[in-house]
């Protein structure tokens, strides 16, 4: 009786079979690419990865409709990050021009309890170009119609978040300078939502304002210069973070390692343009994987994080519970 052989893989095949599916997709060999996700796909590993590989392949090679139907999938079975999932779901129904099914979705997700505040003002421009590209009676506009300055001065102090969100939104095409003693004090009200004060600090910033500005967050003061400012893509700070968490996680967990960078830019919309404190990024990274272990319901100790990452597990502990204050923060109740 002949023995059956036994298969041996090589090691990290499948990482590498995805590495190289990625890699040919940059170089926009968008057939070849797919059918390298395809085998991927077959051996079963990272699935999100994969799915969202071979959507981003679909939409390239102008294949739209199983392109929305693949994401459509991935929404439905919370398959990778889900409001990433959800732009390229909109994205591509606008390609389809599809408006309807656009601004249902959006208006229902509006309608839920949590919006991630990186996404929110993006989700705003796409309901309202959706709404636009409807016939006029379906036709509405998201954009409140401020003539009143009063009404203006009332929806900024006493409106509710939303309000205050899209009057902020507004300002963003208008000269602020007028508003300027509203904004100070809406910045050092502690009482006002972080992300909206960021928002308003970012209008300052690329309207090129110069003097310094009073902000008032999470219990903390600071005197600012907005024209002076980074953006969170040029702060050395955070990119340290990053390249820790890339020498510590990304060869080992590529899926947790994005959910890190996101969860990063998270808590860093709430922050800005406070510092980080402590001033040690490799405290934020050990706290990060921290708490990226708790949502993904991994398996690691305070005591193994803190030696990886060479700090103490008291700083572990501290910096992982000011993270989930802050992601918890960076969820625009709207």
């Amino acid at each position: 009786m002949k023995k059956e052989k036994k298969i041996v893989e090589f090691p990290n095949l499948k990482q590498r079979l995805l590495e190289k599916a990625m890699q040919t997709m940059k170089e926009k060999k968008f057939s070849e690419a797919l059918e390298l996700f395809e085998q991927a796909r077959e051996n079963e590993y990272a699935y999100a990865e994969v799915e969202l590989g071979m959507v981003v392949c679909y939409m390239e090679l102008g294949q739209l409709t199983e392109a929305r139907n693949r994401c459509k999938k991935m929404l439905r079975e919370d398959v990778g990050d889900y409001f990433h999932v959800l732009q390229i779901y909109i994205t591509i129904l606008i390609q389809l021009k599809e408006y309807a099914e656009v601004k249902t979705t959006i208006e229902a997700i509006l309608e839920e309890d949590k919006l991630p505040a990186q996404y929110a003002q993006n989700f705003y421009q796409l309901l309202e170009f959706a709404r636009k590209m409807l016939p006029s009676e379906e036709n509405e506009s998201i954009e409140p119609d401020y003539n009143d300055q009063e009404e203006e001065l009332f929806l900024l102090h006493e409106g509710n978040v939303q309000k205050q969100y899209e009057l902020i939104q507004s300002l963003k095409h208008r000269n602020i300078r007028p508003l300027i003693p509203e904004i100070e004090t809406y910045l050092k009200d502690e009482l006002k939502h972080p992300v909206l004060k960021t928002f308003l600090v970012h209008i300052l910033i690329e309207q090129g304002w110069d003097k310094e500005t009073e902000v008032s967050k999470m219990g903390q003061q600071t005197i600012i210069v907005p024209s002076n400012l980074k953006s969170g893509e040029e702060d050395p700070f955070l990119n340290k973070i990053i390249s820790i968490l890339e020498d510590t996680v990304e060869s080992d967990n590529p899926s947790l390692f994005e959910g890190l960078k996101e969860m990063l830019v998270r808590i860093h919309t709430v922050q800005f343009p406070m510092p980080f404190t402590p001033d040690k990024p490799e405290v934020w990274a050990a706290g990060l994987h921290r708490a990226g272990v708790e949502l993904f319901g991994l398996d690691a100790s305070d005591e193994e994080l803190a030696a990886q990452y060479r700090v103490s597990p008291l700083e572990v502990k501290a910096v992982t519970r000011e993270i989930n204050k802050l992601e918890d923060f960076s969820y625009l109740r709207l």
